[in-house]
């Protein structure tokens, strides 16, 4: 049963509009003042369905009784009773929020259809503020996802870079709005430098997730090559992260990942490549492509993997990267491969670190510094 409060200070209007109304199975509550009026709202306020209230009161007038509840709660509907020759007061009453303005003497017929509306009107105003306050939280409740993710994966981002006489490193990174799950790592293991590069295929909470996966399982590649790994055993290493990535997420997750070994004492260069996007290797004379060795983690549960061999040369540059550099895109058409490739020639003669810079650089330009995903440039310079 709807409830109706009812403000006016004649008695016979209020008992009239009472008695009307209770006969329309209403359920009625009286004030004779604009203040005990208020009073009562504000006690009542999660029961009041609707407010009548006449314009002309002493001490608070109806504009003031409408002022205060719209300030309680908008959505209520207020219907404010005029006299003859207040039409201008009345019309101002809908500038500041009533519902609707009745003259007297009432049609009881009218006023219960107008009740009705007002009613309506009101519970609709209250479904969108709670959907609207069900979005907030939601949207509050991602952002502390997508912020927690960022932390996540930035604490995970290497503070220290190994020193090597004769090797250099450079490393450009960028994350996107989206939080992406690049993640990448350069590690001095003995007899071996390793150095990686992985993207997951999700973005925020989820890529943090499986980058922690990752990057928890690659970090045991020290111990492992101290209890006696060897180059025969690289390809396995990449099958059994494939089958961690298997375990312990679901089907429509995936990771790319580029894993290398330099010998420190010959130079030569083994990597596993499980989806990765071609890799360069090059110097003053010639790139040359580091395509896939295996597919993609996380896809299939008996995928295999190979290992690729390459001699260095005093002077060869190895350039990694995730594919937030090829997709960045400028009328639809993205850098891709092709850009990376005129760079890295053109600037071959130039240090790693001027080189890796420049590409950011070149990749940010080309789309005006909007990238949809994480970027990740990672250098590597055998000194002569």
């Amino acid at each position: 049963m709807p409830t109706v409060l009812v403000i006016d200070d004649e008695t016979t209007i209020l008992e009239n509009i009472k008695f009307n109304l209770e006969m329309e199975n209403y359920d009625v509550i009286t004030a004779s003042n604009g203040e005990d009026g208020l009073n009562i709202f504000k006690e009542k306020i999660n029961v009041i369905d609707v407010v009548i209230t006449d314009m002309r009161m002493p001490k608070l007038t109806g504009i003031d009784v409408l002022r205060e509840i719209k300030k309680l709660m908008p959505e209520m509907g207020v219907l404010i009773l005029t006299g003859h020759g207040d039409i201008e007061n009345a019309i101002q009453t809908m500038k500041e929020g009533a519902f609707e303005y009745l003259k007297k003497p009432l049609n009881v017929d009218q006023l219960s259809i107008i009740i009705s509306k007002a009613i309506e009107k009101k519970n609709l105003l209250l479904e969108n503020t709670n959907i609207q306050k069900k979005l907030l939280d939601q949207n509050t409740y991602l952002q502390g996802l997508h912020d927690s993710a960022e932390k996540i994966l930035l604490n995970l981002l290497p503070q220290k870079l190994p020193e090597l006489e004769n090797v250099r490193f450079s490393v450009e990174y960028k994350s996107s709005e989206s939080v992406g799950g690049d993640m990448y790592d350069i590690c001095d293991i003995g007899d071996y430098l390793c150095f990686y590069v992985f993207d997951v295929s999700n973005h925020g909470i989820l890529a943090a997730v499986i980058a922690v996966i990752l990057k928890s399982f690659l970090q045991n590649i020290e111990y492992n090559y101290r209890q006696g790994i060897n180059k025969r055993r690289f390809p396995e290493i990449v099958a059994d992260l494939n089958n961690e990535v298997l375990i312990n997420t679901a089907d429509n997750v995936f990771a790319t990942l580029f894993l290398g070994f330099l010998d420190k004492k010959t130079n030569v260069l083994y990597y596993v490549s499980a989806g990765h996007v071609t890799q360069y290797l090059f110097n003053n004379e010639k790139i040359v492509p580091l395509s896939s060795t295996g597919t993609v983690l996380g896809a299939f549960e008996d995928a295999t993997y190979s290992c690729s061999v390459h001699q260095l040369s005093p002077g060869d540059k190895v350039v990694l990267f995730s594919d937030g550099i090829l997709e960045v895109s400028n009328n639809d058409i993205i850098f891709g491969y092709n850009n990376i490739e005129k760079h890295l020639m053109e600037n071959n003669s130039k240090p790693i670190d001027i080189i890796t810079k420049e590409l950011l650089k070149a990749s940010a330009q080309y789309g005006n510094n909007d990238f949809f995903d994480d970027v990740t440039i990672v250098g590597i310079e055998l000194l002569k």
